[in-house]
C-alpha cells in the first residue's frame, strides 16, 4: 500500500515536471506567434487607415471628396471657420446660420455641405490657435496633436505600445483622422481625468471640467467621483468648469452664451430629431438614433434611451464604488457607459470601445 502511494506521488511529480518542461519549450513559440499575430493586425489596420484617407482626400476640381460630397476637413472646418470667424469680427456672426455659410464658401470652398456653429464658447479657445493657420496645415496639425495627446494619455495610464498602435488606427481613429473631429480630444481627457482621479483627484477633476467644450462625453463623471467619494475630484471639476466659462466670457463676450443657449442647442436638437435619416444622423452610434432607425417615433426613442441610460449609470456607480486594479479599463468602461446615456453618441467617439474589450 505503502508503495503504490508512493509510486501515484512519484508519477505526480512526473507529470508535473513535463508540464512545466512542455510550457517552458512552446513558451518561446507562443511569444513569437502572438508578436506575428500582432504585427498582421496592425499591418492590416495600417493599410486600411491608408486607404480610408485616401479615398477622403481624393478630391474633384471643385475640392469636393469623391467619397462623401463635401470638403475632405469638413468637420473641422467648423472649429477652424468659427473660431476664425470670432477673433475677427462680432460674435453674432456664429450665429447667423447662412452668414455663417456664406463665409465658408467664401473662405474655404463651395459646395460644402450645410454647415453651422455647433460647439459650447469654450470650444472657441481651442480652436483659437489653429484660426491663424491655413486650413489644411491647421487640420494636420489638429489631427497630429490630438492623436498624440490621446496616445499619451494612455501609456501614462499603462496602456501598451501595442494597444496604443492598434487605437490609433482603429475606426474612431480613422474618422477623426479624415475629418478632423474632436473625438481623440476628449476621449484623452476623460480617461485622462477618470484615471488621474484616483490618485491625482485635483488633476484629474480639472481634465473633466474641460470637457465642457464637448459636456455629454463627461456625463457620466460626476456618479463616478460621487460613488468614489472622490469630493475633491467632483469640486476641482466645478472649479475648472467656471474657470473655462470665465475664461471663454473674457475672450468672446457672454454674448457668445446667449447666442450658444438660444440659437445653438435648439438647432443641433432640431438636427438630432428630425426624420431618420438626416445628414446628421448617419454616424450617429446612440441608442436613441437606434430606436428611430427601427421607426421609433421622438417620445418612444427618448424613452428607450432613458431604459438603457438608467441601468448604465446604475452600473457606473456599482463600478466606481470599490478601488480597481485596472484604472485604465475601468475608464474605458466608463466611456462606453456613457454612450449608452447620451443620445449625442457619434462614430468618432468610440475610442473607449475597442479600449475596453483589449
Amino acid at each position: 500500500m505503502n508503495l503504490l502511494r508512493r509510486d501515484r506521488v512519484n508519477v505526480a511529480a512526473i507529470e508535473r515536471y513535463v508540464g512545466e518542461a512542455w510550457r517552458e519549450l512552446c513558451h518561446p513559440w507562443r511569444v513569437s506567434l502572438a508578436r506575428a499575430a500582432l504585427f498582421i493586425v496592425v499591418l492590416l489596420s495600417l493599410l486600411i487607415c491608408i486607404a480610408f484617407l485616401g479615398l477622403v482626400w481624393s478630391v474633384n476640381e471643385n475640392g469636393v471628396s469623391k467619397f462623401h460630397g463635401k470638403a475632405p476637413s469638413w468637420d473641422f472646418t467648423n472649429l477652424w471657420m468659427g473660431a476664425r470667424l470670432a477673433l475677427s469680427g462680432p460674435i453674432a456672426v456664429l450665429f447667423d446660420v447662412e452668414a455663417y455659410r456664406a463665409a465658408i464658401d467664401r473662405d474655404v470652398v463651395k459646395f460644402l455641405a450645410v454647415s453651422e456653429w455647433s460647439y459650447p464658447p469654450p470650444m472657441l479657445l481651442v480652436g483659437a490657435p489653429f484660426a491663424y493657420l491655413p486650413l489644411h496645415v491647421a487640420h494636420a496639425v489638429w489631427t497630429l496633436m490630438t492623436l498624440g495627446l490621446f496616445v499619451a494619455v494612455l501609456r501614462a495610464a499603462g496602456g501598451s505600445v501595442a494597444v496604443c498602435a492598434l487605437m490609433v488606427m482603429s475606426p474612431a481613429a480613422m474618422f477623426n483622422m479624415g475629418f478632423g473631429q474632436n473625438g481623440a480630444l476628449t476621449a484623452a481627457l476623460l480617461i485622462g481625468g477618470l484615471v488621474a482621479s484616483d490618485r491625482r483627484a485635483l488633476l484629474g477633476g480639472a481634465l473633466i471640467g474641460l470637457l465642457i467644450i464637448k459636456p455629454h462625453a463627461a456625463l457620466l463623471a460626476p456618479v463616478c467621483f460621487l460613488a468614489a467619494r472622490n469630493y475633491t475630484a467632483f469640486f476641482a471639476a466645478a472649479l475648472s468648469v467656471c474657470l473655462v466659462v470665465l475664461a471663454g466670457i473674457a475672450a468672446f463676450g457672454v454674448e457668445a452664451w446667449i447666442g450658444f443657449f438660444e440659437i445653438t442647442s435648439p438647432l443641433m436638437v432640431s438636427y438630432l430629431e428630425e426624420a431618420y435619416l438626416s445628414l446628421y444622423q448617419r454616424s450617429g452610434v446612440s441608442v436613441f438614433l437606434f430606436a428611430r432607425s427601427l421607426g421609433a417615433d421622438l417620445p418612444t426613442a427618448y424613452t428607450v434611451q432613458a431604459i438603457i441610460a438608467i441601468p448604465a449609470i446604475a452600473a457606473t456607480w456599482s463600478l466606481w464604488r470599490q478601488p480597481t486594479r485596472e484604472p485604465l479599463l475601468r475608464a474605458a468602461a466608463t466611456g462606453v457607459l456613457t454612450l449608452l446615456v447620451t443620445p449625442y453618441g457619434y462614430t468618432y467617439e468610440l475610442f473607449c470601445l475597442p479600449l475596453a474589450s483589449l
